[in-house]
């Protein structure tokens, strides 16, 4: 199948996890139509197009069992937006606009910096773009000092300050010390911060040396979040991982020790129902990271399951993962095991045992607050537009070295988006306050959203009333309720 360069620019623009999944689905849709070539028309069309929204998407059942049997399967990988209009003007105008047009100079604001290069991919990763190469990442980093230094020469004239940069990817640890200390500088010197901005870098602790480690707190990083998944050494190795069990602990006590001094979080990813996974397994993984490392947060992630992955190709060659009902099981005993460990809930996957551990991007992502996008294939949004920059790295340098913007797509919310973000936010912390979503969409939501939240308390996912809360079975369940929540609230855009 034939794409064109503009078709090529508008699937670059969807984040990496998902691209390989809209390949092919655009690719059966033109099949489908008899074509032979995809342009760009044909990719906005479908876009734009297809089923009532809720066809797909069945409200929960009313069993003895709600969180072995509410759904068949989880609606999503993660919350999000739904709906919004194509732009017409230029998008990297567009951007600066929305800048310019802030309302709400108070409002929180954040920024996202994307870092397309890892040394290795693991099995489940579906945010592997580039192989770290030394010279490329080095030209890589300069690329992005000049889209920070773009963006600050707008943003800082616009009252409006940022209280998170979160640098993700990919893996923003293979940067050497001194191109971290260089990102992280500009950041600080380019872009207004708060004087409490949470700065997150995201990697992995192998190579992640002291050095940089050091490069980065004294640049201004307070928080650095690892993708730890496993404790166990035989799981690792499965899933491309290079460190074993005691060399993880000896670098995520050294991290905090080095950290210490700066007050700086440090916070670990695990992840459930990977390949040959049992209970025993997973909740050793939890108290190997609460009781042998001085750790300040840990989150509890369930495995997704992405068409781009190499897991998905090498299923069958590996011990069997669980099924849904199993990871039930485990999200339950993650959770209880946390619980009985004494760490404060911040979100439902988001566990924190020291104030400084504040999670501040992860927690305002959800609720969609406004985010500066900077990196080849960064996404953001400002004042009720969203937007996508140039994923090839290549253009990527070529726009910026030209002082263009790379932001290549661009959309307009729906007009219901804010009370969709809030509604989502709450669930995420697992209520639902009612009064504070009709304040938030201006009129009353009663009529509309009672009959449905009856709906979910009598299938065992809420309980109180005023506000609701989710029960175990609703957290579990949580994306679904997010995904039916936001296609109810799309009836007040019409």
């Amino acid at each position: 199948m034939i794409w064109t360069e503009e078709a090529e620019e508008l699937l670059g623009a969807a984040p990496a996890f998902v691209r390989g999944q809209i390949r092919e689905k655009t690719e059966a849709q033109a099949r489908g139509a008899q074509r032979t070539e995809i342009d760009a028309a044909f990719v906005k069309s479908l876009q734009s197009g297809g089923r009532h929204p809720g066809d797909n998407f069945p409200p929960p059942r009313v069993t003895e069992d709600p969180i072995h049997g509410a759904f068949d399967r989880k609606y999503g990988v993660h919350a999000g937006m739904s709906g919004g209009s194509a732009v017409t003007e230029n998008p990297a105008d567009l951007f600066f606009q929305c800048l310019e047009n802030t309302a709400d100079t108070n409002a929180p604001a954040m920024a996202y910096l994307h870092v397309p290069f890892c040394c290795t991919r693991c099995l489940f990763c579906g945010f592997y773009a580039e192989t770290t190469e030394p010279t490329a990442i080095a030209s890589y980093t300069d690329a992005v000092v000049r889209d920070i230094e773009l963006t600050g020469s707008v943003l800082r004239h616009t009252g409006r300050k940022l209280s998170a940069v979160y640098f993700g990817g990919g893996t923003p640890t293979d940067l050497q010390a001194d191109e971290l200390d260089k990102l992280i500088r500009t950041i600080r010197r380019e872009l207004p911060l708060t004087d409490d901005c949470e700065i997150t870098v995201e990697g992995r602790l192998y190579d992640f040396t002291d050095e940089k480690v050091s490069a980065a707190l004294d640049a201004g990083a307070n928080r650095f979040s690892f993708g730890v998944q496993s404790f166990d050494t035989k799981i690792r190795r499965m899933m491309g991982r290079i460190l074993g069990r005691e060399e993880l602990i000896e670098r995520l006590n050294r991290m905090v020790e080095l950290g210490d001094p700066y007050n700086a979080a440090v916070v670990i990813d695990l992840i459930y129902a990977l390949p040959g996974q049992r209970e025993a397994e997973w909740v050793d993984s939890i108290d190997c990271g609460v009781n042998e490392t001085g750790i300040h947060g840990l989150d509890l992630y369930q495995i997704n399951l992405l068409p781009a992955t190499p897991l998905m190709k090498k299923l069958h060659a590996l011990p069997p993962m669980a099924d849904l009902k199993q990871q039930a099981d485990l999200f339950l005993a993650g959770r209880a095991r946390m619980m009985e460990h004494g760490f404060d809930r911040l979100s439902i996957a988001h566990w924190g045992r020291d104030p400084r551990e504040r999670n501040r991007y992860n927690l305002w992502n959800k609720r969609d607050v406004d985010c500066v996008p900077l990196g080849a294939g960064a996404g953001g949004r400002w004042s009720g537009c969203r937007f996508f920059q140039q994923s090839d790295v290549h253009r990527f340098s070529g726009s910026v070295a030209e002082k263009l913007k790379p932001v290549i797509s661009a959309s307009r919310n729906p007009a219901c988006a804010s009370v969709i973000a809030e509604a989502t936010g709450q669930i995420e912390q697992r209520i639902i306050d009612i009064p504070v979503l009709e304040a938030c969409a201006g009129r009353s939501l009663g009529k509309l959203l009672f009959p449905m939240l009856g709906e979910w308390k009598r299938a065992g996912l809420l309980e109180g009333e005023d506000p609701f809360r989710l029960t175990a079975a609703g957290e579990f369940w949580s994306v679904n309720l997010q995904k039916l929540m936001g296609l109810k609230l799309m009836k007040l855009a019409g």
